[in-house]
């Protein structure tokens, strides 16, 4: 009878014990819900997003490279005399014509040329001295005509025409010796004095005044400014894949142009480096020769592919990654880059044309996860 007392006792009170856990367990619900509902959740907020669109077509991957700018047309002017630089007439970037005195020598006595100075002057004496003889020989061919109609009248000898003829042919002769002798001094001046061999302008100036040179020196270079070409140093891989012809494209800031390689230069000593030229009719963007310029050169063509715009990319190490905008959210595909240019990615996946993709910098891309809600607040149509 004990046991049982003892038994019924130990049941009661579980029982007790587990009908106050329900009670209260009922009313902590009960009392959640009523929390629960009085709290305002509020709506998930949409990602603004940057976007871009899928297109399909042929895609060149632009390899971006660092031309300058150069003449078609070049000189390098030498000193055709030692002597010691005199004057500078023109300095770099200054136009000049064709025949323009650029630079001035002046020589010494001691050499065979004699000093400048002392050429003008020797100069200066024999074109007075074949004057004084061009007066002297109009006089003598008067006066042999007078004498002439003299002889005829039988008045004057013959001997008296023959010597005035002799008298003139000599002077003839005296003027011939003097205009060949002038044209030597002139000739030997000229070898003072440096012309532009053509209409251009003056790139770079090689001596400073007082310079003593020597013949056969460099003094200056001169280039003519239109037509020129833009000229790049390019890697032998890349330059396995141009071709005269090709389309490039020629840049300064924002502004572009495009032109045509013209020629390829390969390395002569294999140094793994080539040469590249594309001809412009006139220096671009009012840049001046020698300035340097973006040019892009299509290094490899992919006839049909699909072309993401740059920003619309994550890149992986195996496989990189786009999200594709589909009724307001995300979804992750993954693709394969093909090619890249300074604009494009040549991309494979389940992509098609007009596909709309979030485009921004890697650090938004990486935040976004599948079915993340955004809204399309710019739209690019590359």
């Amino acid at each position: 009878m004990k046991a049982f007392l003892k038994t019924f006792v130990k049941f009661f009170f579980v029982l007790v014990v587990g009908a106050a856990l329900a009670l209260g367990g009922y009313k902590l619900v009960k009392l959640r819900k009523k929390q629960l509902a009085s709290i305002r959740i509020a709506p998930v907020r949409s990602v603004p997003v940057e976007t871009g669109k899928v297109r399909s077509g042929e895609f060149v991957p632009w390899r971006p490279y660092i031309g300058r700018l150069e003449s078609n047309r070049q000189a390098l002017l030498k000193a055709r005399a030692s002597g010691t630089v005199s004057r500078i007439l023109k300095r770099e970037g200054e136009k000049v014509l064709a025949g323009e005195p650029l630079v001035e020598l002046e020589g010494t006595s001691d050499k065979p040329l004699g000093s400048r100075l002392a050429l003008a002057e020797t100069i200066r004496r024999q074109k007075e001295a074949i004057l004084d003889t061009e007066k002297t020989g109009e006089n003598l061919l008067s006066i042999l005509k007078r004498t002439r109609d003299l002889f005829e009248k039988k008045m004057a000898s013959l001997d008296q025409v023959q010597l005035l003829e002799n008298q003139v042919a000599s002077t003839r002769a005296r003027i011939a010796d003097l205009k060949r002798a002038l044209a030597s001094f002139e000739e030997k001046l000229s070898f003072y004095t440096v012309p532009a061999l053509f209409d251009g302008v003056v790139s770079r100036v090689k001596v400073n005044l007082g310079d003593v040179v020597m013949p056969s020196q460099p003094l200056l270079e001169l280039e003519d400014p239109s037509p020129c070409k833009v000229r790049t140093t390019v890697s032998t891989e890349d330059l396995r894949r141009l071709s005269i012809g090709a389309p490039v494209r020629i840049g300064s800031g924002k502004r572009t142009i495009t032109a045509k390689i013209t020629r390829i230069y390969p390395s002569a000593r294999d140094l793994g480096v080539g040469t590249v030229e594309a001809a412009l009719p006139a220096p671009p963007f009012g840049l001046p020769l020698g300035a340097t310029v973006a040019i892009d050169l299509p290094v490899k063509r992919i006839p049909h592919t699909l072309a993401a715009p740059m920003g619309c990319v994550l890149a992986g190490p195996k496989l990189s990654t786009v999200f594709k905008i589909e009724e307001g959210k995300v979804r992750v595909v993954k693709v394969k880059v093909l090619a890249s240019s300074p604009e494009e990615f040549a991309i494979q996946g389940d992509l098609k044309p007009g596909d709309l993709l979030v485009k921004g910098s890697d650090s938004l891309l990486m935040r976004l996860a599948g079915g993340t809600a955004v809204t399309p607040v710019g739209e690019s149509h590359d």
